[in-house]
C-alpha cells in the first residue's frame, strides 16, 4: 500500500526547508520502506542547501529506523527489522541509483544517494544495514556519516600508528569523531584546533591530548611546539584555504633518505572554491617536506567498517550517548540547520521523527 509521509524538501538553493505530506509508492524491487526514528543533522547537506541544483533536493544521509517494507528482491533485511540507513552503499555488482520523489507542486525531487529527513524514506537496499539488538539506539544513526568520515580519515586514509601524533582542524562532529579514533588508535599527541574554547573542552571528552584556541593563538606553530615538530597526520574538517595550508604547515616535514613527512587530510566539503598557492606548498613545503596532501570521502571506509565503529560504542570506548548533544522535533528542521550553522551544537545533532 503507498505511504503518506512528511518530508523535507527544498525547491531552491538557499531557501527555508520545507516540510510537505507526500505519498511513497510501494517498494521496488531493490527498494526498503524505512519507518524514520532518527536521523543525524550533518554539515554536508548544509553544502548541499546552498549548492547549485537545478531540481529541488531532499536531505539527511544517516538514518536510524525500522523496515516496514522491502522489494521482492531484497534479501538481507526483513519487515521488522531495526537498521541504519546511510549514504555509503553496500558492495555489489550493480550501482544504486539516485533518490527521487515526485511532490506535489513542485515535480521530482532528488537526493545524490537516499534521503532521512522524512518520517519514511524508501531507499535502495545498498543503503540499508541490519542492527543488532545492542545497537538499538537512535544514537547509532550518527555512525552513518559523521564517524564514518572523521574516523576513517585517520583509520584507512593516513592511519596513525601507535605513539603517533595528529592535529583535527575543526571538532565538530567529523573532527570529533577523528578524535576518537585517533585517540583509540593509540596516538601520543591528539591535538584539536578550534575557534571556541567550549568545543575544545569538549574534544578532551573524546581524546584530544592538547587543544588550540586558533582565534587565540598561531595553530601551526602551536601544534609544532606540542609534538616538537608537527604531526604525522593533520585532519582539515574545514575546507577554507587558510585551514588546509595550516594543516600542511602543522604537518612534520620529512628526513631526506630517512623518512616521508607527514600527511594532511581534507575531509571537510569546501563551501567556496578552494584555491591554494599550489606552487609556493609544492616548492616551499610538499616538496622538500615529502608531505602529502589528500582528499577523501567517507574517510576511505567501505560498510563493513560501521561494525566496527557501533563497537566502539558499545565497548565505551566512543561514547555516542556523550557525542550526539542536540535533539530536534523534524517540524524544527530549520532551527536544526541554522544552529549547526552557526556553531551553536556543541556535538552532533540528532533530528527525531
Amino acid at each position: 500500500m503507498p505511504t503518506p509521509t512528511r518530508i523535507v524538501v527544498q525547491d531552491k538553493p538557499g531557501q527555508p526547508l520545507d516540510l510537505r505530506e507526500v505519498t511513497l509508492p510501494d517498494p521496488g524491487p531493490h527498494d526498503v520502506l524505512v519507518k524514520v526514528h532518527a536521523s543525524g543533522v550533518c554539515q554536508s547537506q548544509l553544502f548541499w542547501m546552498h549548492a547549485p541544483h537545478p531540481d529541488p533536493m531532499l536531505f539527511g544521509h544517516e538514518g536510524y529506523g525500522t523496515v516496514l517494507a522491502t522489494g521482492s528482491e531484497v534479501r538481507h533485511v526483513a519487515e521488522g527489522a531495526t537498521v541504519m540507513v546511510t549514504w555509503l552503499p553496500r558492495a555489489a555488482d550493480r550501482a544504486p541509483g539516485r533518490a527521487s520523489l515526485d511532490i506535489p507542486g513542485l515535480g521530482t525531487a532528488y537526493s545524490p544517494n537516499v534521503y532521512t529527513w522524512a518520517d519514511h524514506a524508501l531507499v535502495d537496499e545498498l543503503y540499508v544495514v541490519p542492527l543488532e539488538e545492542k545497537s538499538r539506539q537512535d544514537v547509532v544513526s550518527v555512525v552513518g556519516c559523521a564517524v564514518l568520515t572523521g574516523a576513517g580519515a585517520v583509520s584507512h586514509v593516513a592511519p596513525v600508528a601507535a605513539g603517533g601524533s595528529v592535529a583535527v582542524f575543526g571538532v565538530g562532529g567529523v573532527g570529533l569523531s577523528a578524535v576518537a579514533a585517533a585517540s583509540i588508535r593509540g596516538a601520543e599527541h591528539v591535538v584539536a584546533v578550534d575557534l571556541g574554547a567550549e568545543k575544545l573542552e569538549f574534544a578532551r571528552k573524546f581524546g584530544a591530548t592538547h587543544t588550540v584556541d586558533a582565534s587565540q593563538d598561531d595553530p601551526v606553530q602551536a601544534i609544532i611546539d606540542i609534538t616538537g615538530g608537527g604531526v604525522d597526520v593533520a585532519v582539515d574538517c574545514v575546507a577554507l584555504p587558510e585551514t588546509v595550508t595550516q594543516a600542511l604547515n602543522a604537518s612534520r616535514p620529512g628526513r631526506l633518505g630517512i623518512s616521508m613527512g607527514g600527511t594532511a587530510v581534507i575531509v571537510g566539503l569546501p563551501k567556496k572554491p578552494l584555491e591554494l598557492n599550489i606552487a609556493q606548498q609544492i616548492n616551499g613545503n610538499m616538496l622538500t617536506g615529502q608531505k602529502s596532501l589528500v582528499g577523501t570521502t567517507a574517510g576511505g571506509c567501505r560498510q563493513d567498517d560501521i561494525a566496527t565503529f557501533l563497537d566502539w560504542h558499545h565497548t565505551g570506548k566512543f561514547d555516542l550517548n556523550t557525542f550526539v548533544t542536540d535533539r530536534y522535533p523534524l517540524n524544527d528542521i530549520n532551527k536544526a540547520v541554522t544552529d549547526l550553522a552557526q556553531g551553536k551544537i556543541l556535538g552532533r545533532a540528532l533530528t527525531t521523527m
